[in-house]
């Protein structure tokens, strides 16, 4: 199910007053932290008695939460070795594992660790000491498993020389792998210990399996940019009491589509499940008519209209004799696909004003947005917009906005922050398509669906992807409309159910290496979930 993720901040506010009523939230944190690590060394080793942890300790409370768990493995047998990389790290926490006959290296630093609490200057470690670094790389050659536990949520970008040293000794070594056929798994404990997103310094960085981290999901962790750095995220729930109302980011993935995927209801009508207009296609591009309504059929839509062309809406209906070709009430208008002729453009846009329908832009009715002083006064402002662009049309659209060159390759290099800026100028909700798709509202809040399989690279792919939005976005405003709700649906909810449509996408794609045969998978897709209510993976 979705995952809303929040500031660290927030979540750290959230831990003060379970803590002033007592709770051990470190305690729910280590069981939980103990109890993964020994299913991955079970999974690696086939046992947990007799393999080799490392803990890599630095002076936050992730490294508490790591020694409490490292005390715990070895209670089950497990050889903990902890190399503390401060003056200090987290008292208890070391005493609890070295009570249960944890091996303890310095490096650098002195038996003598001050309070963990107190304010340190992170990149001014004490002086180092040679004589153990040759030590502490056969140990974490050895290990079954590694605890990057250095710096938490607490820690700046980058890392301080001393131990961005040792990773790249540790990865150059030829010992790294200690003579076993593969090197040790790494966790995470909370946050990888430097999230920078930038690629320069990589190599002088932990690039962990795994991160488990506590409480609720940080914002952080889900930027594109720091996968190579989280490895698989899981959140463990030690009890917090989240608002929703302050998460920046909600993930979604195929467990949602079994509980929020639109099914008719038993008293529904074709009305009720929504009308969606599709002017898409031309006589130059006809085949993205046929592949974008043909995905608005397959999703289960009570009927789609096409608005364009004369021949491309005979092409569609020689396929789907349903489509009716003609205009008239829409609960959603998609337009843009195949670059339709500007004279069907003029005939959409004139049935629209004076209506508050929502309308998805892709492609070619992009470049409708920002050609006036701003979207404010225009026919967009009366209604949501879902503007559906890859890196290159948000290039384009953004330069339009700014009034400078912005290119593909800055749109990539921060998808994110570039999806929220675009939605906040336009005023539209964005949809910045790619591996990992960013749906970003005007007021920052993101929707990211897990990510698609590879064979969605492919011309027309995203013909099929602007179909699905489109039927998606009319089905869910029928049924608000035709339900007793006096709420409307919020950008939030709308970004949501366009990530639904990103996940039916997703889950065709991994049952078609073609366009043609991507915008059919969509009515297995569909169906399984109508009927079956999950998909049959």
């Amino acid at each position: 199910m979705s995952v809303f993720a929040y500031p660290s901040t927030v979540i750290r506010d959230a831990e003060r007053p379970q803590l002033v009523a007592g709770v051990d939230l470190m305690a729910r944190a280590a069981r939980a932290l103990a109890q993964f690590s020994a299913e991955v060394l079970r999974t690696r080793r086939g046992q947990i008695f007799g393999s080799r942890v490392c803990v890599l300790a630095g002076p936050g409370n992730n490294a508490g939460d790591a020694l409490y768990a490292a005390a715990a493995l070895a209670r089950r047998g497990v050889h903990i070795t902890v190399i503390t990389l401060f003056d200090r790290t987290h008292t208890e926490g070391l005493a609890a594992a070295r009570g249960a006959g944890a091996e303890v290296i310095g490096f650098p630093g002195s038996p003598d660790f001050g309070d963990p609490n107190v304010e340190m200057d992170l990149r001014q470690p004490a002086a180092v000491s040679s004589s153990p670094r040759a030590h502490i790389l056969r140990e974490l050659s050895r290990s079954d498993l590694v605890f990057d536990a250095i710096l938490g949520t607490g820690g700046r970008r980058g890392l301080p020389e001393h131990v961005a040293s040792l990773i790249r000794d540790w990865r150059r070594s030829g010992t790294s792998t200690g003579g076993r056929t593969a090197p040790p798994a790494v966790i995470a404990v909370d946050t990888p210990s430097d999230l920078s997103p930038d690629e320069a310094g990589a190599e002088d960085r932990f690039h962990a399996d795994h991160t488990v981290t506590f409480g609720g999901l940080k914002t952080e962790l889900i930027d594109p940019r720091v996968t190579a750095f989280t490895g698989t995220v899981h959140m463990v729930d030690i009890g917090l009491e989240l608002d929703e109302d302050q998460a920046t980011a909600e993930v979604v993935d195929t467990s949602d589509l079994g509980a929020d995927f639109p099914r008719p209801h038993a008293e529904g009508h074709k009305y009720s499940r929504g009308v969606v207009g599709v002017l898409a296609g031309s006589e130059e591009y006809p085949g993205a008519g046929v592949l974008t309504t043909t995905s608005a059929v397959n999703c289960g839509i009570g009927m789609v209209r096409s608005l364009g062309s004369p021949m491309v809406a005979e092409l569609v209906i020689g396929l789907h004799a349903e489509v009716v070709p003609a205009s008239g009430r829409t609960d959603a208008v998609l337009m843009g696909p195949g670059n339709p002729e500007d004279e069907y453009v003029r005939a959409c846009v004139d049935d629209l004003v004076d209506t508050d329908v929502p309308v998805v832009l892709d492609a070619g009715a992009l470049e409708m947005v920002g050609r006036a002083e701003s979207v404010k006064g225009t026919w967009l402002a009366e209604r949501p917009v879902v503007l559906t662009p890859h890196a290159g049309e948000l290039a384009r659209l953004l330069s339009r906005l700014l009034g400078e060159i912005i290119t593909s390759s800055r749109i990539n290099a921060d998808p994110i922050g570039w999806a929220q800026r675009a939605a906040r100028l336009s005023g539209c909700l964005v949809v910045l398509k790619g591996h990992q798709t960013v749906i970003a509202c005007p007021d920052g809040f993101c929707v990211l669906p897990e990510a698609g399989p590879a064979s969605l690279a492919t011309a027309g792919s995203g013909d099929v992807l602007a179909g699905i939005i489109g039927a998606m976005v009319a089905t869910f405003h029928a049924r608000n409309r035709h339900s007793t709700a006096e709420t409307p649906l919020s950008e939030r909810d709308l970004a949501h159910i366009v990530g639904l449509g990103v996940l039916v996408h997703n889950a065709a794609g991994r049952r078609a290496v073609s366009a043609g045969a991507l915008a059919d998978a969509v009515a297995e897709v569909a169906g399984e979930l109508i009927h079956g209510g999950s998909l049959i993976e």
